[in-house]
């Protein structure tokens, strides 16, 4: 299955929000009850997030779903 520009925005952004948070793979993946596998398919862009799992993740990060979703500007801690 060929990844679409979204699904890499959020593969992205994913990333970034992470390393920003200095969280590992494994704590995302502890923190919303999937494995880490899943994390590392979400980050590489080949795997679809239910909205469940993106709601959980904007909450993890303090982001809005459109942040995570690259469809609004991500803001930056001062």
């Amino acid at each position: 299955m060929k990844s679409s520009y979204s699904d890499m925005k959020v593969a992205d952004n994913l990333r970034s929000l992470r390393a920003r948070h200095r969280m590992t793979q494994q704590d995302v993946a502890d923190a919303i009850n999937v494995s880490i596998a899943t994390i590392a398919n979400w980050e590489s862009g080949k795997g679809g997030m239910s909205f469940e799992s993106a709601w959980k993740l904007a909450n993890l990060f303090g982001c809005s779903l459109g942040e995570l979703s690259g469809t609004e500007e991500t803001h930056s801690a001062a």
